[in-house]
């Protein structure tokens, strides 16, 4: 008997943990997320090419990211083809993209130079009930969790690699093929790329 509420005590102590800490990362990425819809956050934007090779560097102070207005985009019942063309606003000016890779990182995060991205990776050790694993690593992403990120071109060719310890990963709805991840508390956004996040103990040496 005892046996068996063991799990269902390891699930509610790591709720209780969870709700006393709760979304830290979470909590940051909503707070970065508003502030960047109301005022605007200092980002860097850069394109790459299919061969991951940068095309454009774009700074600014004040940068908002949205979907470009189109009736079509908020009507549901819409047959026509949706836009899905990016509207960049950069200290008050407009700029387009659409189709091209791009990384929005928020200033003061940088990319990894010269990091030796792997090829393999082997875990032989951790891991039982998979359903509280699932459980409990949704808790952990919510709270925020040690995470390399590896990002490549829509070619597969890598472009970098982003680190952190307190990380969490969103799907804005209202925006194309986008990823928002909050690194310690800074906002990047990768759209139309091929992208691997990795819990960082998983690799070697880390």
């Amino acid at each position: 008997m005892k046996k068996k509420l063991r799990p269902i005590i390891l699930v509610i102590a790591i709720v209780l943990i969870g709700i006393s800490v709760f979304g830290c990362a979470k909590i940051k990425d909503l707070a970065g997320k508003i502030k960047g819809d109301l005022v605007g956050q200092q980002f860097t934007v850069t394109t790459y090419d299919d061969y991951g090779n940068k095309t454009l560097t774009v700074e600014g102070s004040k940068v908002t990211v949205g979907l470009l207005q189109n009736s079509d985009n908020f009507d549901k019942k819409a047959s026509e083809f949706k836009s899905e063309v990016l509207e960049v606003t950069v200290n008050g000016n407009q700029m387009f993209q659409v189709g091209n890779t791009v990384i929005f990182a928020e200033n003061g995060l940088d990319m990894i130079e010269g990091y030796d991205v792997p090829t393999d990776v082997n875990v032989n050790k951790g891991g039982g009930y998979v359903p509280l694993d699932r459980f409990v690593n949704d808790v952990k992403n919510k709270i925020g969790k040690d995470k390399t990120i590896i990002i490549s071109s829509q070619q597969g060719i890598p472009i970098g690699v982003y680190q952190g310890k307190d990380v969490y990963v969103t799907i804005p709805e209202d925006l194309p093929k986008m990823t928002r991840i909050n690194i310690d508390g800074k906002t990047l956004y990768i759209h139309r790329a091929n992208y691997t996040i990795l819990d960082s103990k998983m690799i070697k040496g880390k």
